[in-house]
């Protein structure tokens, strides 16, 4: 039974530090991703003041434009530039929340805390506005989503309202999920040395600590639900 009992451990164990991995290189990924967004964001802000681009152009970096022109040649080899350009960037935008979100999922799996639920909702609802984005690019041949006005906001608006509405969206959703995950983390850790503190004392030491879905889900109240 002891046996059996270390062995389920040990797989418990190599489970979690499997998701774990996972969850630390998608949070890595996701600071590079949110700082091309934020430097997107005061590009825009800057116009051309930044002596970069003005307003009316979405601010990339190099390597993500390599990486756009890339994609778009893999999806849409046939198309012009501009369709290829469009569905290059979609498709790359799809995948880089999409690494987030799955992350998420990991880190929660590790971590079951309210507040990194919470984090898991928004960017659930911003991978959803990728999805239609990239289908609408496909299918209707423009981006058609909550962060282009459903495709009127260069109808509402100039070229430089549609930009600066649909970079401001991006920025903003980016950067969301980011503090509830960190919430999270450092609630987890503040409760695992508390734990530790316990358990090493008195005529309790050498007890096994309960597990973090039980301490997380009983003690740490985050938002509501």
């Amino acid at each position: 039974m002891a046996t059996s009992e270390l062995s389920q451990t040990a797989e418990v164990t190599n489970f979690k530090l499997v998701f774990g991995t996972i969850a630390a290189l998608s949070l890595i990924f996701q600071v590079g991703h949110f700082a091309e967004h934020a430097f997107q964001f005061g590009v825009w802000v800057l116009g051309d003041w930044s002596n970069i681009c003005g307003r009316d152009t979405p601010w990339m970096s190099p390597w993500v434009m390599n990486l756009v022109d890339k994609v778009g040649l893999i999806v849409a080899p046939a198309a012009d530039p501009a369709r290829r350009t469009m569905l290059g960037m979609e498709v790359l935008h799809l995948i880089g929340n999409g690494i987030f979100l799955t992350g998420l999922v990991c880190l929660y799996v590790c971590l079951p805390s309210k507040w990194v639920r919470w984090a898991l909702y928004i960017e659930t609802f911003h991978l959803y506005e990728h999805i239609m984005l990239t289908t609408s690019a496909f299918f209707v041949g423009k981006p058609i989503g909550m962060s282009t006005l459903f495709g009127a906001a260069g109808v509402i608006g100039s070229r430089d309202f549609a930009v600066g509405f649909r970079v401001t969206w991006h920025f903003a959703m980016n950067l969301l999920p980011m503090p509830f995950a960190m919430i999270g983390i450092m609630g987890y850790e503040r409760m695992r040395n508390a734990l530790a503190e316990r358990n090493s004392v008195g005529p309790f030491r050498g007890l096994r600590l309960v597990s973090a879905r039980n301490s997380l889900e009983g003690e740490d109240p985050g938002p509501g639900r």
